[in-house]
């Protein structure tokens, strides 16, 4: 209790110069890492679990399809923005570098080999975009994140792939990947190809990492007017070097969509329209299956707006095997000048939460299937306050009530046990009973000018259900205190104190795992030199709580520094 005290404590003194937070991720994607208003648990930059408090249903986000995921990656059965391909927007070169600390880099110069400490798992990133040449333009850039990298690399992974597995370093990292290319821009057009080659470490359902070598990958994307394309050509090397097994990937992917114009979203009948595909040729041993090597998966979004008070949102997608719809409600009605009241609904109703993913894994001769039988069906109520009392303070709440019947989950057969990593046999399944949710959030801001800003907010969470076979039990509350200072226009202070409550691991190993809740803090510290285009940032992530492992099977959530150098041309 006095752990908590003191740790509450110095939360609170942290703090009390705070505002609302922008603390910079160590990469994009990353976000999840400094969010705690819900469940966020992370296994590595490849894989975690995130769900926003208030989100309904029991499931990860990234375990959801949606349109505006398209340029995802798919890693295995999760969209996942890392690694990114997304060229940067500015005309810019840029570093990145830090450690988690307790490496104490200096020491490196001054011990010798035995002497050293373990080295803590740097992060390492350089690119560059240059500026335009009538219209065009190139880019390079190499990144590895190697944070979760450590006990589980040294224990497990470096025996099941040659040499070190990255462009860099020793440690292993879950992803570490490089890529250049060419693009066009203009009023009309935005495109780019991109090559390059990565190394990748991907959180299967059975629990196992499986490496995969993507040599080459390539990527062309094109914005036309109204029309969005897509292109992605992966040529995946599988190996388990203890098992001495290996595969191949051919695939082929990518997305053409129909976008609503300018003029159409002036109007009250909004449309869009779009075709999602992958075609897979493997060879040797590869872990997971896609049924007849294809799928392809047609997609409608439409939004229906009578007026600017009422709103009506649906996507529909359906193809030869699964079908899966997302639809939504809001209405806004203004009390006063300041003040808004918004009423929503929204269900998710499908076969699959994501339709495009694998439909098979393959594990120690056993084939785990990937599709349950049945839907889910997902609803969702909720009413939503807003206030701005002054021009430097204001207020919301949030609050929902929701249900979900037929929920995904994995039905365990047995557990495998080797070395220290417990895996696991079954399908995936679905709860077929009623799952019931009631959640709450309330938050207030204070602004002054550009110099100012701070939010205090708090939720609560409340699940019930006759069959608790959850993946995950989410958290039940959190709180945050989130701050910005913009002082002088060029320096720029970032920071986020913040608590979430337990949260608990069902079906990964035999007993159930538990997450302890925690106080964390985040901070940026951003100086800018506008004349010169540069920009010099520093930031600290996770301190102020316990080192632990938030995944079964993943590593430890440590203390970690990194900065960035940017030049803007």
């Amino acid at each position: 209790m006095n752990s908590f005290m003191n740790k509450f404590v110095a939360a609170l003194a942290i703090s009390a110069c705070s505002a609302f937070a922008s603390v910079d991720p160590e990469m994009e994607g990353m976000e999840v890492v400094s969010r705690d208003n819900g469940t966020y648990l992370i296994g590595s930059p490849t894989y975690y679990f995130d769900r926003a408090l208030g989100a309904g249903g029991i499931h990860s986000e990234s375990e959801l399809w949606t349109p505006r995921k398209l340029n995802y990656r798919l890693l295995f059965n999760r969209m996942s923005v890392l690694p990114s391909w997304d060229p940067i927007e500015a005309p810019s070169v840029w570093m990145k570098t830090g450690n988690e600390l307790g490496d104490l880099i200096y020491r490196d110069f001054l011990m010798t080999h035995n002497e050293r400490p373990v080295n803590r798992t740097p992060i390492l990133e350089a690119g560059v975009r240059t500026p335009s040449f009538h219209g065009f333009w190139a880019t390079f850039r190499l990144f590895q994140d190697d944070h979760y990298t450590f006990y589980s690399a040294w224990e497990y992974r470096r025996h099941v792939v040659d040499g070190s597995f990255s462009f860099f370093g020793e440690n292993w990292p879950m992803f570490s990947s490089a890529y250049g290319g060419l693009g066009y821009t203009n009023d009309f057009v935005n495109a780019s190809v991109l090559a390059g080659m990565e190394y990748m470490w991907f959180f299967t359902e059975s629990s196992r990492w499986i490496p995969v070598q993507y040599k080459p990958r390539i990527e062309a994307r094109a914005d036309v007017g109204n029309f969005t394309a897509s292109l992605v050509y992966e040529d995946g090397e599988y190996q388990n070097k203890t098992k001495k097994e290996t595969g191949e990937r051919k695939e082929l992917n990518g997305s053409i969509v129909y976008n609503c114009g300018e003029s159409c979203k002036r109007g009250m009948l909004q449309l869009s329209a779009g075709l999602s595909f992958r075609a897979v040729d493997d060879s040797g041993v590869v872990y997971t299956g896609l049924d007849n090597d294809l799928v392809m998966w047609p997609f409608l979004e439409m939004r229906v707006r009578p007026n600017e008070n009422l709103k009506f949102d649906v996507v529909f997608g359906v193809n030869d095997r699964d079908w899966l719809v997302q639809d939504s409600v809001e209405y806004g009605v203004p009390v006063y000048d300041r003040m808004k009241i918004t009423f929503g609904g929204k269900n998710i109703s499908g076969t699959r939460l994501n339709p495009i993913a694998d439909t098979y894994e393959y594990f120690d001769g056993d084939t785990i299937s990937l599709t349950a039988a049945g839907r889910m069906n997902l609803m969702q109520a909720s009413i939503r306050l807003d206030d701005t009392l002054t021009n430097f303070f204001g207020f919301g709440a949030r609050g929902s009530l929701w249900a979900e019947y037929g929920a995904e989950t994995f039905d365990v057969d047995k557990y495998v046990v080797d070395g220290i990593y417990t895996f696991r046999h079954g399908d995936v399944g679905r709860i077929n009973s009623w799952i019931k949710g009631v959640t709450g959030e309330f938050w207030i801001n204070l602004w002054y000018r550009d110099l100012l800003k701070f939010t205090a907010l708090t939720g609560f969470e409340h699940i019930e259900g006759k069959e608790k076979r959850f993946e995950i039990q989410p958290s039940e509350f959190f709180a945050e205190f989130n701050a910005d200072w913009l002082i002088k226009k060029t320096f720029r202070i970032s920071h986020s104190i913040r608590y979430r409550s337990d949260a608990k691991w069902n079906l990964r190993s035999k007993k159930p795992y538990v997450v302890k809740g925690d106080w964390y803090w985040d901070a940026t510290f951003e100086q800018r030199f506008p004349k010169y285009g540069l920009s010099l940032a520093g930031s600290i992530i996770q301190a102020l709580g316990k080192e632990v492992i938030e995944t079964p099977n993943g590593d430890y959530s440590r203390v970690r520094f990194y900065c960035t150098a940017k030049k803007a041309f």
